[in-house]
């Protein structure tokens, strides 16, 4: 009898058409294992039977399940992410001259739905089963990058879907291969207020880390339909949801007169953060790299004093997503690689 083995097992994912309807066969081999946990809930009625015992009818009463999966970021599933993320059915631009360079921009559709579902598959496909899950919604998108680190930059997603189902192990995709690890080492960070329009004003030689929290507001809905209708969950909606960004900054002269200034003074910023990986080509004069990038619009908040390896002092504060009238929107994620198809 065949035993699951960690080194054998294979995580893929296919984006859906319709919501809920799963796809018969994945498109892409994901980067980072995906666990799908599943939950079964029961009801048990406390009925005075005259006795000590606690339960004397179990009922299921709703069957559930959430996914999550962390890694390194790869550039070549970002544009497959950044669809359950942040907007679905993006396609990419070319640079300006530019011959492999691919950008891909996910700007939040903010009056309507349409953020991408998935179907998922995990396991060790030398067993006879494996397990497939439909309606995967991502609930939260996070990043981390530390200058200081010595690993990439990382990510996670989390969420809910379908009740898992065992099938036969399927035809599978095969992995990408032209991604690119980003260099926390490498980033870059800039803060513009005004009329500057947004990555004019680079802060330089002091960025030490940050993290994103992207939250997607998707929730499930139930509803009753009839004793055969099942006990999943029917239906994802989407709530209000704002995005987050932490950085944090070494201390000098210039950095108290501008960043810290714009705390005290309820400035509007404008910030991009780049997490920046491989040289791609130079097109029209400009070097092309691959990389994350996160446009994030309001003002700073949650102010602490930091220390550098005990040795210099910094500062952290974040920014929780505001709308703006410009990017027609409260945050823009988008991402640089070779690929021109998701």
């Amino acid at each position: 009898m065949a035993s699951a083995e960690l080194a054998f097992e294979k995580f893929q994912a296919a984006l859906e058409s319709t919501r809920g309807t799963a796809i018969s066969a994945p498109t892409h081999a994901f980067p980072w294992p995906i666990a799908i946990d599943p939950e079964r809930i029961r009801a048990k009625p406390d009925d005075a039977r005259g006795t000590l015992v606690r339960n004397h009818r179990v009922k299921t009463t709703q069957i559930n399940a959430t996914w999550s999966s962390e890694g390194a970021i790869d550039t070549d599933y970002l544009p497959f992410i950044l669809q359950m993320v942040a907007k679905g059915s993006i396609t990419p631009t070319t640079p300006t001259s530019a011959t492999s360079a691919r950008l891909w921009t996910a700007t939040p559709t903010i009056s309507s739905d349409d953020i991408k579902s998935a179907t998922l598959w995990a396991g060790d496909p030398n067993l006879t089963t494996v397990r497939r899950a439909a309606y995967a919604m991502v609930e939260e998108f996070t990043v981390e990058s530390d200058a200081g680190g010595e690993d990439g930059a990382q990510g996670s997603l989390s969420g809910f879907c379908h009740y898992p189902t065992n099938v036969s192990a399927p035809t599978y995709a095969s992995a990408l291969t032209t991604g690119d690890i980003l260099i926390p080492g490498a980033m870059q960070l800039w803060i513009d207020t005004g009329s500057d329009a947004i990555g004019t004003t680079e802060v330089t030689g002091r960025f030490l880390n940050t993290s994103w929290t992207i939250p997607t507001g998707a929730a499930r809905k139930r509803y009753a339909a009839g004793p055969t209708g099942g006990l999943n969950f029917a239906k994802a909606g989407r709530g209000k949801r704002a995005a987050k960004a932490e950085i944090t900054v070494e201390l000098n002269d210039t950095s108290l007169a501008a960043e810290y200034a714009h705390y005290e003074a309820d400035t509007p910023i404008k910030m991009r953060i780049r997490l920046n990986g491989g040289f791609i080509e130079t097109a029209n004069a400009v070097d092309l790299y691959h990389y994350l990038q996160l446009d994030i619009y309001g003002l700073a908040e949650d102010f602490s004093w930091e220390e550098v390896e005990s040795v210099n002092r910094a500062f952290k504060f974040s920014i929780e997503s505001t709308y703006n009238s410009d990017a027609g929107a409260d945050f823009i994620l988008s991402s640089q690689n070779v690929r021109a198809t998701v």
